[in-house]
């Protein structure tokens, strides 16, 4: 009895969305006087349609952008501009984001400018580096001068990442 129901239930569902001519309520189509509302009752044959040929060169399209790579890694150095320890990192950030360009993503904040970053990366000294992985998950974090070749060792160490050539 209940298969029953539930099957007319379903056929009438299906027998009145396919009844359904439009998906603009009539409000809609009555205040929009820029469109037409035709209605069909039978559909006529198509005719073939036959396009001009393109009449000489158009001008370029826009160029398509490429979508953002990911990286693999971030590196935000959490210091401020007149901290001398911040000062000598400057160089080391600027060479690992050359060196590792879409691999590694290098941020810096100053955190006489941006006070709350220190307490949302519980900063206790500057500098300090954090490392996220590419799901923003901290895996690694280091205070104070943090020399490059050991940047680059707990990078391939730690998450595999490599200068790309």
């Amino acid at each position: 009895m209940m298969k029953s129901l539930l099957i007319i239930l379903i056929a009438l569902l299906a027998m009145s969305a396919c009844n359904a001519k439009t998906d603009t309520p009539p409000a809609e189509v009555a205040q929009s006087p820029d469109k037409e509302l035709v209605e069909t009752t039978e559909q006529a044959p198509l005719d073939p349609v036959t396009y001009p040929a393109p009449e000489g060169p158009k001008a370029p399209a826009e160029p398509v952008k490429p979508k953002e790579i990911t990286p693999l890694v971030t590196f935000i150095e959490l210091g401020a501009e007149s901290c001398i320890p911040c000062r000598m990192m400057q160089p080391v950030m600027k060479d690992i984001a050359d060196e590792y360009k879409g691999t590694v993503k290098v941020i810096f904040i100053d955190l006489y400018k941006d006070k709350e970053a220190a307490q949302k990366y519980n900063v206790r000294v500057m500098p300090t580096q954090v490392f996220l992985d590419h799901q923003g998950r901290e895996f690694w974090r280091h205070e104070g001068f943090y020399p490059k070749a050991e940047i680059e060792k707990m990078l391939a160490d730690k998450m595999g990442v490599r200068k790309p050539n």
